[in-house]
């Protein structure tokens, strides 16, 4: 009996489904734009062998050598902050034409630039 009550309540569900108007699904495509800049890979920049380690013990004991090589060794480490300073510089002129590219496009747009992602 309930199995005969649940067939006849679905068959009035999928009766009901068919008397109604098809859906229509309208797609549309919606242009975003965004740009795309090339960031290259950072350059390897080998950690530099500092002087002070490589020391003898014979060395150790002459006066004013450990002052010489404590000097080798700043030289050697402001040489390699340097270059370091240097790969990063590279990285904010990047930032900076990336910002001037968006720049354009954002003028390009108009009222459309709200649709260009935030930083």
């Amino acid at each position: 009996m309930v199995k005969i009550f649940l067939i006849s309540v679905m068959a009035l569900f999928l009766a009901g489904c068919a008397g109604t108007q098809p859906i229509k699904i309208n797609t549309m495509v919606k242009e975003t734009y965004v740009p795309i800049m090339y960031s290259p890979a950072p350059p390897a920049i080998p950690r530099p062998d500092l002087p002070i380690h490589q020391m003898t013990d014979a060395e150790l004991k002459q006066d004013g050598m450990v002052v010489k090589y404590y000097k080798a060794t700043i030289k050697t480490l402001i040489g390699y902050s340097n270059e370091l300073k240097k790969a990063l510089d590279e990285y904010g002129d990047i930032n900076e034409a990336y910002k001037a590219e968006a720049d354009k496009i954002k003028e390009k747009l108009g009222n459309k630039a709200a649709d260009l992602p935030k930083e």
